[in-house]
């Protein structure tokens, strides 16, 4: 039982120390999160300028804008990650210490979920400067939430693979689209209906999807990059 136990809070402590120098990285240079804002921003930026919507074509398309903005957002900010590790060889050296792959999938996701807190911070920044936007309740900050830890995942997991099989970052890309449907789909909806009603009652089917997909990704992409990289060896 205590060994058990000790080997539960050595994992505690490894994820905490992976976590804690992928920002300590990150917080160092700023290039990743700095290039992505840059690019959220001129996307948000290019739409204001390009498309004089009315009021209610506008709140649908601006819905669909938020979330493909975050979403290559995410794709620039776990391949930034994640690329960093391998440049270095600092995950081999990871694994030849015998740190469990799967803590490391669930350390990286936690860093690019933090980093993409910040970048969804400022999309909805610019879109409630730029496009007066304006959410009529709250729930809307767990919506964001909830679609940050799908994301978040699922990028980590496509960009190690990836980039451990040396495929271009395009091919990410066009990876990435069909396993977020349900999240941008689900969030669309959610922001959709929360910028016009603000009623909840027509969004939690959305919401509960949202949790079962993120507890899919989180469970299946930590066993699936621990089955990879045993494989690997």
């Amino acid at each position: 039982m205590n060994h058990s136990s000790d080997n539960i809070m050595r994992d505690i402590k490894i994820f905490y120390s992976l976590t804690k120098k992928d920002l300590k990285l990150e917080l160092r240079s700023l290039s990743t999160i700095l290039i992505t804002i840059v690019f959220a921003a001129l996307i948000v930026v290019l739409f204001n300028i390009s498309f004089p919507f009315g009021v209610a074509q506008k709140s649908e398309i601006i819905s669909i804008i938020i979330w493909v903005v975050f979403l290559f957002s995410s794709l620039i900010v776990s391949s930034g990650m994640i690329e960093l590790d391998t440049k270095d060889n600092s995950l081999e050296l990871i694994l030849m210490y015998g740190i469990k792959s799967e803590i490391y999938f669930l350390s990286k996701s936690l860093s690019v979920f933090i980093i993409l807190s910040v970048v969804q911070l400022t999309i909805f920044s610019l879109f409630y400067v730029l496009f007066q936007l304006s959410f009529q309740n709250p729930i809307i900050i767990l919506v964001a939430i909830l679609t940050n830890i799908g994301i978040s995942s699922i990028t980590v997991i496509l960009g190690i693979l990836s980039i451990r099989n040396n495929l271009n970052q395009n091919i990410l890309s066009i990876l990435v689209i069909p396993f977020t449907l349900p999240y941008l789909l689900g969030a669309v909806e959610v922001t959709n209906q929360l910028t016009q009603s603000g009623n909840i009652n027509y969004v939690l089917n959305s919401i509960y999807a949202l949790v079962a997909f993120d507890l899919i990704f989180l469970i299946t992409g930590a066993i699936l990059i621990g089955v990879y990289f045993k494989l690997e060896k």
